[in-house]
């Protein structure tokens, strides 16, 4: 599976395991557009790396955004339900760091940088 076919299980898989609790999964910055009491989910391009004579092994890395500027107080508890959910749906997680997104035109809302360990995802004939 090539990197491009990774990116599109990866968004795929996280819309699946996030349901109602994700309000946009992208690749495109400008869409990403939390919701109150929902979060929103940009997949960085990823950083790649050749181990000996092998594919390539994309490391992916997701900004997990959450509410709107009134909404800021309950934004990383809904983060950190987002990443339980990940977690408990057995999604390959690293680390999770808080950090936080410029919205242009909104401000500054919570997030967290998410790094995933390699991936396990099965091709489909």
């Amino acid at each position: 599976m090539n990197i491009q076919e990774q990116r599109a299980a990866l968004m795929n898989t996280l819309t699946d395991m996030l349901d109602g609790l994700v309000s946009s999964v992208s690749i495109d910055a400008q869409l990403i557009r939390p919701t109150a009491g929902k979060v929103a989910v940009f997949i960085e391009p990823p950083t790649v790396e050749w181990p000996s004579w092998g594919p390539p092994e994309p490391v992916w890395t997701l900004d997990i955004i959450a509410g709107t500027p009134a909404t800021q107080p309950s934004a990383v508890d809904d983060i950190l339900a987002a990443l339980d959910r990940l977690a408990d749906k057995g999604l390959n997680l690293q680390k999770a760091t808080p950090a936080s997104w410029s919205l242009a035109g909104v401000g500054t809302l919570a997030a967290y940088q998410v790094t995933l360990n390699a991936l396990e995802i099965e091709e489909t004939e």
